[in-house]
């Protein structure tokens, strides 16, 4: 038995994949939605998709599997985006006791994206007074 045998039952092999791939069709997703969320192997899809994909980023994610976007994977994934870790950067900074440098490491970012960011945040609370 082949762990690509619940294939077959997928109701997206019967129909054409185009519905799949509606990025920058301006038609989405929810014709795909439908047929996923009636699907006998949705979970099957979701578990192959989780291991296929791991923790790419969402432009490396393409086409809707398992009833979900590349945005809702991306998600559900825990994938670390550029905008969380700039929150934390700032939940950092606004701590105290660490200098950019020790941000940068626990942030796992160059230590000129933590002074851009800081820089950014300074200059958008001016705009805000």
């Amino acid at each position: 038995m082949s762990r690509y045998d619940w294939m077959e039952d997928a109701r997206c092999a019967q129909i054409d994949p185009d519905l799949w791939h509606a990025e920058g069709s301006g038609h989405g997703y929810t014709e795909a939605e439908q047929i996923c969320a009636r699907c006998p192997v949705l979970q099957q899809c979701a578990d192959h998709t989780a291991r296929l994909e791991g923790n790419a980023s969402k432009r490396e994610r393409h086409g809707l599997w398992a009833g979900q976007s590349p945005r809702d994977r991306l998600a559900r994934s825990g994938h670390v985006t550029r905008e969380s870790k700039h929150d934390v950067i700032l939940r950092l900074t606004a701590r105290g006791g660490m200098d950019a440098y020790e941000i940068a490491k626990v942030a796992e970012v160059d230590v000129r994206t933590v002074w851009r960011v800081l820089r950014n945040h300074r200059d958008q609370m001016r705009k805000a007074a």
